[in-house]
């Protein structure tokens, strides 16, 4: 079976990482046939205990970039102010998914895809966010059973 790219949660943190599973599902395929390449996506990130939505003021990289943990690479509004979002993996930036100026982004919403590669970006030009995680998506949590 080929492996199919899965988002999950590792830090509970909102910040999403690839992750390899076996899935008989279709892997998603650039025109030559081929799935992408290594790559991480990172969410919308809780910027504070509260926070469940926030918005993207500015990119402070861009496509291309080469980034390191700690950089910081975008400002997000919370409902209460404006924060740096600190990234904590290397990597190259190789699509923004949320465009900036957009509000009211629940948190772990699929935002930036960085590679491991430079001459990997180009193959990213395509991607969206429903090309993230094909096979399984982050569960939404269950409602509670009425008593």
């Amino acid at each position: 079976p080929a492996r199919a790219p899965v988002l999950a949660d590792l830090s509970g943190s909102g910040m999403l990482r690839l992750a390899s599973k076996r899935a008989s599902l279709a892997t998603p395929r650039l025109a030559r046939g081929l799935a992408y390449p290594p790559h991480t996506v990172l969410g919308m990130p809780a910027l504070s205990p509260t926070m469940t939505e926030g918005g993207v003021e500015k990119y402070l990289v861009k496509v291309g970039d080469a980034i390191a943990a700690g950089d910081r690479i975008a400002e997000v509004s919370t409902d209460k102010a404006t924060v740096d979002f600190d990234v904590v993996d290397d990597g190259i930036v190789a699509k923004f998914l949320i465009p900036e100026g957009t509000q009211d982004v629940a948190v772990g919403t699929p935002m930036i895809v960085l590679c491991d590669e430079p001459e990997d970006v180009a193959a990213f030009a395509d991607f969206t966010a429903g090309a993230a995680a094909p096979a399984e998506a982050p569960a939404a949590a269950a409602p509670a059973p009425a008593p």
